[in-house]
């Protein structure tokens, strides 16, 4: 799949061992905890009192690469924390292929999974500095700005899917 200004991108699912290394090396490379395929983390903006739901790890995540040239610049993942929300977890665009609609490519194949799996709302945390490429995807901000181990200004952001 590739969009006019992308002619030579290859947008496809790819395995946890191929996105691994970008989430260490290059989306958070300060991280100390494990970096696992799912995020037991359940959206905090719900009547779920819980913050961490480790049956969240009973849903399959999907893993989606873009590649120009066979080289890997851009990923995103997804799994479910309910029956009925998504989280869109671990976007990053190599800083060389940045505002070519290679995230919005990788957004809206996660959207896509998350609606085949009957989700009502897609959600994420990401980086105040990154706010604007979730924006752009119709991602609205929930709550306050709030400090993770790999940034100090985070905010979650929800999209409603139906």
């Amino acid at each position: 799949m590739a969009t006019e200004n992308n002619k030579c991108l290859l947008f496809k699912r790819i395995e946890f061992s191929e996105i691994l290394p970008v989430w260490q090396c290059l989306l958070w490379p300060d991280r100390e905890s494990v970096i696992e395929t799912h995020s037991a983390m359940a959206w905090p903006c719900s009547d779920n009192p819980d913050e961490i739901d480790m049956k969240i790890f009973e849903y399959q995540p999907t893993f989606w690469g873009a590649y120009r040239e066979n080289k890997l610049v851009g990923v995103n993942s997804g799994h479910r924390t309910t029956l009925s929300q998504y989280r869109s977890r671990g976007i990053w665009v190599d800083p060389d292929h940045r505002r070519q609609g290679i995230a919005q490519t990788l957004f809206a194949l996660t959207e896509h999974q998350a609606v085949l799996e009957k989700c009502e709302m897609m959600w994420s945390m990401p980086r105040i500095s990154a706010l604007g490429v979730y924006q752009t995807h119709g991602f609205i901000c929930q709550g306050n700005v709030f400090e993770t181990e790999t940034s100090p200004e985070n905010i979650y952001v929800k999209k409603d899917l139906i």
